[in-house]
């Protein structure tokens, strides 16, 4: 599913848009983190899949390894490219996450998201998938599209995923 969602700035009126793009399949090696950005005078992208080192790791290798799935965990299958990362807890967001949860506890706060926090990106992901079924956009400060997210299971979460992919039998 592919999502473009504009937010409204409540302190500034300010209109800001943001698209996004998400699978259920897993059709290539590694944790795919796909963002770019534009504006008056910048712009930047960020892909990580694309690093200063990638390794293959062949059949023969892969087999050598007693638990291939363990020692290849962000691989697509037990052999193939693995991208490899200088800092990933950096390039994943690891190291904010921490800071953040850090700076909370010594401010007396609770530092875990709440439940609230993972509840929204699932809407917004599911409204995507909704979107896309319907062929039409999906207004969320709607009460109806709000009441309708809630019951809805995208058709390919159902295993009908044909249907959306267009894919003969």
């Amino acid at each position: 599913a592919t999502g473009m969602i504009t937010y409204k700035n409540p302190e500034t009126g300010q209109i800001v848009k943001a698209q996004f793009t998400n699978s259920w399949m897993f059709d290539k090696q590694g944790l795919r983190l796909f963002m770019d950005g534009m504006g008056p005078g910048y712009a930047f992208e960020v892909n990580t899949l694309i690093a200063p080192l990638t390794i293959f790791i062949g059949d023969v290798a892969a087999q050598a390894v007693a638990d291939q799935e363990a020692a290849l965990e962000k691989a697509m299958a037990s052999r193939g490219l693995l991208t490899v990362h200088h800092n990933e807890a950096d390039l994943y967001g690891y190291t904010d996450e921490n800071e953040d949860a850090r700076e909370a506890f010594l401010a007396g706060r609770d530092g875990h998201l709440p439940f609230s926090y993972g509840l929204e990106i699932a809407k917004l992901v599911m409204a995507a998938y909704m979107s896309a079924e319907m062929k039409k956009t999906i207004d969320l400060t709607d009460p109806k599209a709000q009441k309708a997210l809630e019951k809805y299971i995208p058709l390919i979460q159902q295993g009908r995923g044909r249907e959306v992919l267009r894919v003969g039998k």
